[in-house]
Formats: structure tokens, sequence, C-alpha cells
């Protein structure tokens, strides 16, 4: 490891990053046998206080500041460097910012489950040998040190092959014991890792099979068939041959066994990349898409790295520009990155640029397996297409010759990482950018205001498309307030959808066209309240209400995914006398079916889209007009373009305009705007109605007049009124502990070393103070946050709350976020 308080010596010494929670490099020594291949940027397995683990290369040097002996790297996972030395330097910075241990940022880079693994294991003795012959031993121990006579093996496989009848516990015991008599020990076995890349048989001639097979096939007509069939295709996979021919197998064998054919195994990459978009020549750009794609090509031309803030109502063609700055990448044989925020949004993406480019392009993101991630990881690496797309995650890709960067919905809060090395992807691609020398294009209807507020200062070059292609109007808006709503309604009735939005449904169906009907809550019933005590149930680990999900017919914490039955009774004061409150999309969707049978009816939210393959379906039934309303979550909210949905209807609008957030009313705001420009993208007129009980709101009103710029201004000031980004900066720490006290007594402490430095210009320590979801997954948390305008000064004072944070006693966990995005 690395001391600076020891005095330094020579060696040929690698420093590694290990995904700890220790924000430092570990000298190792390189052995003379890897010191050629042991680069910057490769893999290596190394162990940590006896414990195995893969890290990465970072630095070579030819001394260590450790006085002792270093440890060896055990091995070299990687022929050549799977980070490059471009990608590690960003990420060595991205890691500084984000005050995050480098060694575990450079993991988030890397394929999951890419590397090899150790694990646990034991091995029989020579005693073990011995006692096994003796035949003295119960059964249960025989059995399981026969089975390691074939060689060593993890409790898990003991269990599962030899132990019969006893029990996990029982075998875990019998291995304790058997160890400490010296029958067995304790070892590591080298497993696969868990990624795999597919690959598939095949069959090729042998190097000069054609002139032996003429007289060695003579009298075998069945076998010279499949060897003609093979010449003529040359690799050909096993599968298909055994498809077209009965009993290919059988005689592929003999070929093989006469030397004429050679069987092997290749790469066979699934197909992940989904449907094909329509190869239709590029449309006439508008004057303002004209002037855009100008100014980027530009920055591409001159490898300049500028940052573009491309700022267009809904249905405006930013996709169309995307697209033209690529083909200006790919015409100088340079690279493009396409984010997007949701995995959902990849789908329209990827079909509108494989009907544009073909198929030289590679996905990434969360909902491919581990071995279809490597896969399309492995072909960006091996320059096999010069085009990724994918969520934050993309950012990661392995591509040194990047053109361009676009970052779709650049607004969407999905962009940032919550978890781990927690970055955020506008900033991690301004890094990527700046190093490839190449602009990054942040689009959206709905700029963040501290992307707006950047290009207010000239920081960025905003790019406005005003308009809608072919100058279609901008949807109707029409609010409908609920309170209103409420007293008009019959006493006891509840309002689920308004007489203005059920009327438009109607309306619409009986016009052939299609609806999107938002509601951000999913499940049934929002909670279960009891009418006598006014208690709602609430999750056992999270000061969270349980909403009722009525398929499975259990109340789930959409936080920890506890469940139970519905109680018969209140849990607190055991009346019978409850009832489900508040509508979720699954009660939703019961209204719907029963007010408009005749429609048909989808629904998308977290709950289905779990479903491999299902959000696929419903958006291609909805974009070939077989659905009629399509209602779910926000996400039916985003960048979707589906020419035939005529009427959008929210139907709550407040649903986390009230959060204990400062950001929850610009969210509120982009939701609104983004679902409202999926209707009317075709020549029909489009409507939207908006349900509310807050109709004066800013964050609602403002919506039905499509006033970006109003919104901003408002939201501009009370952000300078409180020095809220972008007026400055924030940090956040999250401290957690199983008993609250403790959790108080570590935030405190957080807190004073926080405020150990004052005077003109330092951070604000705001805290410490309950989290607003004060307890999760059974943990106590406490929030603290600085806020301070001089970004040097906060990162200091961020710089001593790690410090403390890493002396705080054990059972209290302290995170940190440098670019805090959800308060809650």
């Amino acid at each position: 490891m690395s001391d600076p308080l020891f005095a330094p010596h020579e060696h040929d010494v690698a420093r590694v990053a290990l995904p700890v929670p220790i924000d430092e490099l570990f000298d190792y020594a390189v052995p003379p046998a890897l010191a050629a291949a042991a680069q910057p940027g490769c893999r290596v397995r190394v162990r940590l206080r006896r414990r195995p683990l893969v890290g990465v290369i970072v630095e070579r040097s030819v001394a260590s500041a450790f006085a002792g002996r270093l440890a060896p790297l055990e091995q070299l996972l990687d022929a050549e460097p799977v980070l490059s030395s471009t990608l590690l330097g960003v990420l060595r910075e991205a890691a500084l910012e984000c005050l995050c241990p480098i060694g575990i940022a450079l993991a988030a880079a890397l394929p999951a489950g890419s590397a090899p693994r150790s694990a646990r294991g034991f091995a029989l003795t020579p005693r073990g040998r011995e006692a096994l012959v003796s035949a003295s031993l119960a059964e249960p121990v025989q059995r399981v040190l026969a089975r390691l006579v074939r060689g060593p093996a993890r409790a898990d496989a003991l269990r599962r092959e030899a132990a019969g009848s006893v029990g996990s516990q029982a075998l875990d015991r019998m291995l304790q014991s058997l160890a400490r008599d010296g029958l067995v020990a304790a070892c590591e076995l080298e497993q696969a890792a868990r990624a795999r890349a597919a690959s598939e048989r095949v069959a090729r001639l042998a190097p000069g099979a054609s002139a032996r097979a003429g007289a060695a096939l003579a009298r075998a007509p069945g076998q010279a068939a499949l060897f003609e069939r093979i010449a003529r295709a040359g690799d050909v996979p096993v599968r298909e041959l055994e498809r077209e021919q009965p009993g290919a197998a059988a005689k592929l064998r003999a070929l093989a066994a006469r030397g004429l054919v050679e069987l092997d195994r290749r790469p066979a990459p699934r197909d992940v990349l989904g449907e094909r978009g329509p190869a239709e020549p590029p449309p006439e750009l508008t004057s303002e898409q004209s002037d855009a794609v100008a100014q980027i090509a530009n920055a591409i031309r001159a490898w300049r790295c500028e940052t573009f803030l491309l700022h267009g109502v809904t249905s405006s063609g930013k996709t169309e520009v995307y697209l033209h700055a690529i083909a200006e990448a790919l015409a100088h044989s340079r690279q493009a990155l396409v984010l997007v925020p949701e995995i959902t949004l990849t789908h329209q993406i990827l079909a509108r640029l494989r009907g544009r480019f073909g198929d030289v392009l590679a996905v990434l993101h969360s909902g491919l397996s581990p071995g279809e991630r490597l896969e399309q990881w492995q072909r960006l690496r091996d320059g096999a297409t010069p085009i990724a797309v994918g969520a934050r995650s993309a950012l990661f890709a392995p591509l040194e010759k990047l053109g361009v960067i676009v970052m779709d919905e650049e607004h969407d809060s999905a962009y940032k990482n919550e978890e781990g090395f927690r970055y955020h992807a506008r900033e991690l691609a301004g890094r990527r950018a700046a190093a490839a020398a190449c602009p990054l294009v942040l689009g959206s209807a709905t700029p963040s205001i501290e992307s707006r507020f950047a290009a207010d200062r000239g920081t960025l070059r905003r790019l406005v498309l005003a308009r809608r292609i072919g100058d279609r109007p901008l949807p109707a808006v029409e609010i409908v307030d609920l309170v209103r709503e409420r007293e008009l309604a019959p006493r006891g009735r509840r309002i689920v959808l308004s007489g203005a939005l059920e009327r438009a449904l109607r309306e619409t169906l009986a016009a052939g066209g299609q609806s999107i009907l938002l509601l951000n809550r999913r499940g049934f019933a929002t909670q279960v309240l009891c009418f006598a005590c006014g208690a709602a149930e609430r999750c056992r680990h999270c000061d969270i209400a349980l909403v009722y999900h009525a398929t499975p017919q259990r109340l789930r914490c959409h936080y920890c995914d506890f469940s139970i039955a519905p109680p018969e009774r209140c849990s607190q004061c055991g009346a019978p006398d409850t009832a489900l409150l508040g509508t979720g999309t699954e009660r939703l969707e019961e209204e719907l079916r029963m007010r408009l049978p005749e429609a048909r009816i989808a629904r998308l939210d977290r709950d289905t889209a779990q479903q491999r393959g299902y959000t696929q379906r419903v958006l291609r039934e909805l974009r070939e007009r077989r659905l009629d309303v399509l209602l779910g979550t926000q996400m039916v909210a985003k960048g979707h373009d589906f020419p035939g949905v005529r009427l959008v209807g929210v139907v709550l609008a407040d649903v986390g305009l009230h959060l204990p957030d400062f950001r929850a009313a610009e969210r509120t705001f982009q939701l609104l705007t983004q679902v409202a420009g999926r209707a009317g993208r075709d020549r029909g007129p489009g409507r939207v109605i908006v349900q509310t009980y807050a109709p004066g709101h800013a964050a609602i009103r403002l919506v039905r007049d499509h006033d970006y710029e109003a919104f901003y201004a408002q939201e501009l000031g009370q952000r300078a009124a409180l020095g809220y980004p972008p007026f400055g900066r924030l940090v956040q720490a999250l401290i957690v502990a199983s008993d609250a006290e403790a959790a108080l007594a570590g935030a405190q402490t957080l807190a004073q070393a926080a405020a150990a430095v004052s005077g003109p210009g330092e951070p604000e320590v705001l805290g410490p103070a309950p989290a607003p979801i004060a307890r999760l997954r059974g943990k106590h948390r406490f929030q603290l946050l600085l806020k301070g305008a001089d970004a040097e000064r906060l990162h200091a004072a961020a710089g001593r709350l790690v410090a403390a944070a890493a002396r705080l006693p054990r059972g209290v966990r302290a995170s940190l976020d440098a670019f805090p995005v959800n308060m809650l």
C-alpha cells in the first residue's frame, strides 16, 4: 500500500485501484514475467489483507513509498488495457470531483461480471484421503469427502452433489469441524466470469482436405454431400447443418475423424438492437435545424470541444439534428455516443439510427444481460461499430475517436447515478468531450435550470428550435380544477377521471385518435387508511405508506419491496373500518376498462416493464395504432413520437409538486410539458387536459401557455434568493445507522468537521436534520448539506467530511454526493 510516511525505495511497481471504500492507490510488485504486459488500464488479480480482489493498474512506477516487502501481482487478466489512458484520466478527475474512491469509479466503468471470480471452497487433505480409505466415517461425511476426491468444490456444490438431506447450517458446521480436524482445507476456487459472450460451433474444411476428399468419401455419399456443403460456404454453423440435414452431427464427427473437417467455436453476438426504422432519405431541414447542424458540424470538423444546448419545443426536429451531427462525425472517420435517460427510449432512437446508418451501432444499458452487455462493449472496443447508444452508463463506452456526444432530454434526473460512483452524466459527458476534442450536444424542450443559466452566461451555446416541424401548433392545454370538480360531484364519489377528460377520451376514440394518460403513481391505491384512528398501513422497515397492488393482492413498499397481505383490521387500533385511498396506475386501468369497454388499453409502468420485451411490444402497438389508450407513469411522457396521439391527459399533476426538494416545481413543469408534447405531432390538432388541485401554481399554470421562459425566470429568482444551484453548489451527506441516536451523533460529528473553518466565503452548513424519508430499509437517516458559491472552498469542506466519515464508529455509515439531485 502507499504511505507517504515511509521512506521510498526502488521497485518495479504497479499502482492499482481496488473496488474498496479507500481513496488511494495500492502498490504491488510487478513480477518480471508481467513487466511488459502489465500496463495502465489492465485488470489484475491481487490480495488486500489476504482477500483476493480484481483491480485496475492506474500507474507504473520504479519506486514505492511503502517500506516493507510489496505483495506481487498474482495474475494479469487482460492482454491489452480495457481502459484507455484517455478514459482513465477522465475517470480519475471525475472520481476526485465526485468524492468517490478511484477504485469504485473504475469498477463502475467496466462491464459488470466481465472479470473472473474467486470463491471460497474446500479441498481434500492427505489426512482426509486416509480417513476416507478407513471407511470409519459417518455416511454424510463420507459422501462429502468422496466428492472432494474429484477436486475442490464450493459449499453449495457439496450441498447439491454430496450432502443429501443435510441442511445448509448442518453442512457448514460439518465442514468447519472437518477443517479443524485437518481432513479438509479451505481454498480459493477460480470461476469463470458471470458475463460471457455467446458463441456457436462451426465446421470448416481442414487444410488440404479438398485434395483428399474424393478418395476418402467415395463410399460415403452422405458425408460427401455434407463436405460439399461446407466447401461451398466456408465456416458453417453446426446448428444450421443439423437443421438442414438429418444425422448431420454423426456425419460431422466422421468427417472430423477422417481429418477432412475441423470443428471450432466463433463469437455469435445476440441481436439486441431491436427494430429497424424505415430507410428513408433525410428530410429537408428547416432553417432553424440547418443553423444548428452547421454550428455543430463546424465544431466537429475543427476538433473543437464546445457544448451546445439544443433548446427545441416538442416535435421541433431535435432528433434530426442529432442524426446530421452523427453523420458529420462518421464522415470524418470519427465516432458518436448517443445518450438517452431511460431504457424505454433506446428502442425509438435505435430504430431511427438503424434506418439511417444500418447496423453499425451498439447499445449499452442495464436492461441487457451481463453477457449481452459484454458483447456490445467488445464490438465497440474492437472497432466493429462507430456508434454507441444507451443510458448514462454508456458514457464508459470504449470509444477512442469520439466526434460528437449527444445527450437527449438532458434535464432528466435519470442521468444522475445515485449509488457508488455518484456521477452526473452531464458533467462526465463534458469531461469526455473535452478529452476527445469534440462537441457535446445537450437536447431538451425543457432544459434544466443549470444548463439554461450556463447558456445565459455564455459557457455553452444555445441553439433554438422555436417551431414544430411543418409549423404545426403546440397542443391546446386545458386545466381542470379538481377542488371545484369534487364540489360539483355527488357526495362520496371518487374523482379519477373528470367529466372533461372522460368526454375527451370518448371523442378521441370516436374520431379514431389515440390517447396517452399520465399518472405518476403505480399500484392500485396509494395507502390503506383507518377511518377510526387515521393511521395508514406503513412499511415495517421504512417511513413509507404501503401501496396496494391488485394483481398480487398485496401491500408493497416501493423502496424495500417489503409486502404483506391487506389486513382485515387496522394494525394500530384494530378497527375494521379501513379503506383504499389514492389512485395508482392499476386503479386507473380498471376505471378506463369500465368506462371505455370498447377501447384497446395498455399500461406501462415499472411493474409491467419488468416483463422482458413488454415495453417494446406496447410501444410498437401504439405506433402501429393497435392501441387506443396508453396509460402509465413518467415512462409514457418522455421523448416518444407517436403521430396518432391526439389527446394527452394528466390524471393528477400534483404528485411530485410538494415534495421537500427545491427542484420539485422544476421537475413538475418539465414532466407536464414533456407529456403534453406527445399530442398533436401529426396533422391533427393536439389536446391536453391537466387535472390538478393546484391550478394556480406556476409549474402547472405556465404549462397551459407552453411558457418555459416565464417559468425559468420565476424559478431563477427563487433560486437566487436562496443561493441554490445554479447560483451555488450543494454537497449532500447522508448518515445512516440502525440506531437513531448513533446516526444523529454521526451527523453532528460531520457537521462539526464541516464547520471547522469559518469565515466569509466558506460554505454554509445546513443541518443535520432527519432526512425527508427518515427511515429506509431499517436504517435511520440524517442529512447534512453544504452550500456555497466557491467551488474550491466547497470541495475543501467536503474533503473534511470525507475524512470525518472515515472515522465514524462501526455501524454508522456516511455517503457523500457532490452533485445531489434526489434530495429525499
